[in-house]
Order: C-alpha cells, then sequence, then structure tokens
C-alpha cells in the first residue's frame, strides 16, 4: 500500500499489534495519522475485501449470490469471486478497470463515483 493510495475515513490494519486493529485514516501526510496516533505507511496493512467487510458497509446477498447494496437510490452489484463492482447485473457492466481487492480501494471507488462516504452499518 501507497500512502497515496489512501484518503481520510480509509479503513487500515495496523500492523504489529497483538490484536487485529482496524482504524480510520484521519489525516495524510509523511506520517499517517490514525487512530489518535502517527504512524510510518509501513505500519499499516490494506484490510483486504471479505464478505465480512461487504456485510458491515451494508451489502446483502442477492438471490444470484453475489452481493448488493442500494445506496442513494443505485444498486451497486459485487461479486467477489472475480472482486468486480457493477451497476447492472444482467449485462453484467464493470464500472472497475482493476480488481477491488482491499477495502480502501471499495471506499475509494464508491467515493469517486457519488462523493460520499461509505460506512459502516451498525
Amino acid at each position: 500500500m501507497k500512502a497515496e493510495d489512501l484518503r481520510l475515513n480509509n479503513w487500515v490494519e495496523i500492523k504489529d499489534q497483538d490484536v487485529k486493529t482496524y482504524a480510520q485514516v484521519e489525516g495524510i501526510g509523511n506520517l499517517q495519522h490514525v487512530a489518535g496516533q502517527l504512524w510510518s505507511i509501513e505500519e499499516l496493512e490494506p484490510i483486504p475485501l471479505t464478505e465480512e467487510w461487504l456485510t458491515r458497509f451494508g451489502f446483502e446477498i442477492d438471490y444470484e449470490g453475489d452481493y448488493m447494496l442500494v445506496w442513494r437510490g443505485v444498486v451497486f452489484y459485487f461479486k467477489l469471486s472475480d472482486m468486480s463492482l457493477r451497476r447492472d447485473y444482467k449485462q453484467k457492466n464493470k464500472l472497475s478497470i482493476v480488481p477491488i481487492n482491499y477495502v480502501h480501494q471499495l471506499q475509494n471507488l464508491l467515493n469517486t463515483l457519488t462523493g460520499e462516504e461509505l460506512t459502516i452499518k451498525e
């Protein structure tokens, strides 16, 4: 992961913790401000995009077994098998040119498309 890949509010994992620690980026520069502390980019890990994270963001499994999110009136489909985000389920039109493997990549793409933050649903 590179510092230029991160935006404010991206979720990352802090390395070398006894317990997996996930936190949101609060500031970006030579050192990243995460969870109230400054960290070098080498001390942070991207979080692999999994079913658990898709569910936390509000995606639900549709009748075909893909993940679906209705967000601001737009339906997004995410297919874990090829790690792609689509708008049109039937025609399988992909929105992503590159695979989306990490949580921050999904956050960044949806922010670019909608101008809004993808947040965790409680």
